[in-house]
């Protein structure tokens, strides 16, 4: 039992931290895709042949 309650606090300290590791990927990831679509939106602007 002794160990229970002293791993458990750990346990929630990693659940934690795997679950905000997951959500700043994803928030990086949606970032990332979001220049490269503004880059792409600009070069396309920039090369338009009127």
């Amino acid at each position: 039992m002794q160990l229970l309650f002293t791993s458990l606090p750990t346990l929630t300290v990693s659940i934690l931290y795997c679950a905000w590791n997951a959500y700043r990927s994803a928030r990086l990831q949606r970032e990332r895709k979001l220049r490269e679509r503004v880059a792409y939106m600009l070069w396309v602007i920039a090369t338009e042949v009127d």
